[in-house]
């Protein structure tokens, strides 16, 4: 059973792995990538997106939207270049795309493939939750509407990474994570103490890189490059 998914994503090195993953998997299908600001600013992030398209060769159109470039109060945060590099994707330069933006925003796309699939969508969330957030305050009825939400971010019975009781994905907007959390929809939340213990070693890029089908090789060498910054 294919699953229908919005992937929201502040394009950094691991989201950028998650949405390659998606797009290759039979089990997915991507139903659109929006963006928001984190680990750069949102409109980098559909930049971002749009180039791993075009690298995933994944076969069908997948829109992308810039989402939220602030938090609900207000405020704009990224992360430091020396985790993500200066482009969210460790200055790895990938080919450029004719593909532009949907001219529609983040919030409204959200609500607008929830009813078209009507109980099938699942939302998942690498970045801040504003996006989210904006939809279930522009339409009160989206819990209902939506099949799954699942969200990296939070911290339990583990330190945070932004400060001893914070994970940065929650705290870059809290206000946006509590509307979330008490909307009501079918949630699971993914936190450090599941992302920390989770890795990616050398030996499985090696891996990776000898044994890759030749329409994957590119994807293969980008997985190798981004993950060495």
């Amino acid at each position: 059973h294919m699953r229908r998914i919005i992937i929201d994503a502040d394009t950094g090195i691991d989201d950028s792995l998650a949405i390659l993953y998606a797009l290759k998997s039979p089990n997915f299908h991507v139903e659109g990538i929006t963006t928001c600001f984190g680990n750069n600013n949102a409109e980098q992030s559909a930049e971002n997106s749009i180039r791993l398209l075009k690298l995933s060769g994944c076969g069908y159109e997948v829109p992308v939207v810039v989402g939220a470039d602030e938090s609900l109060d207000g405020i704009f945060d990224s992360a430091p270049a020396f985790i993500h590099g200066d482009n969210g994707i460790g200055n790895v330069i990938l080919p450029e795309s004719e593909q532009k933006p949907l001219d529609e925003k983040a919030e409204d796309f959200i609500i607008r493939k929830a009813e078209e699939l009507d109980g099938e969508l699942v939302i998942i969330t690498t970045g801040r939750m504003t996006n989210l957030a904006k939809a279930y305050l522009k339409y009160p009825d989206l819990p209902k509407k939506v099949k799954k939400v699942v969200s990296m971010g939070g911290a339990l019975d583990v330190p945070g990474n932004i400060n001893p009781y914070a994970e940065a994905n929650i705290y870059g907007d809290a206000r946006a994570a509590d509307i979330v959390l008490r909307a009501g929809f079918n949630m699971i939340l993914v936190g450090l103490d599941v992302t920390m213990k989770t890795f990616i070693t050398d030996r499985e890029i090696r891996n990776l890189c000898e044994n890759c089908s030749d329409e994957c090789r590119p994807i293969a060498d980008y997985i190798r490059d981004v993950l060495k910054f």
